[in-house]
């Protein structure tokens, strides 16, 4: 029982690393798969904007699109390893 309620506490949140050094914390906890996806990417497009907000627009309109899609690779890869865990 313990460990339900710390992975459902733990399945509330998911941190989306765009580059080193920018985290943006998405809740998810009550969200469906496809709700899920939508919040996750309009995270990781803002923490790629404000990552890569020093660079110039060529550069921006190269790295973006590689930046956003690993960004949310990686937080859905966590999404779906917390769902499974929460339902065991």
């Amino acid at each position: 029982m313990f460990r339900k309620l710390v992975l459902a506490a733990a399945f509330a949140a998911i941190a989306i690393p765009a580059a080193a050094e920018t985290t943006v914390t998405v809740k998810v906890a009550g969200l469906d798969a496809k709700a899920a996806h939508a919040v996750i990417l309009e995270a990781a497009q803002v923490a790629c904007r404000t990552e890569l907000a020093d660079q110039s627009s060529l550069v921006r309109s190269y790295t973006q699109p590689d930046c956003i899609r690993a960004a949310v690779a990686a937080a859905e890869t966590k999404y779906a390893d917390m769902r499974g865990l929460a339902t065991r």
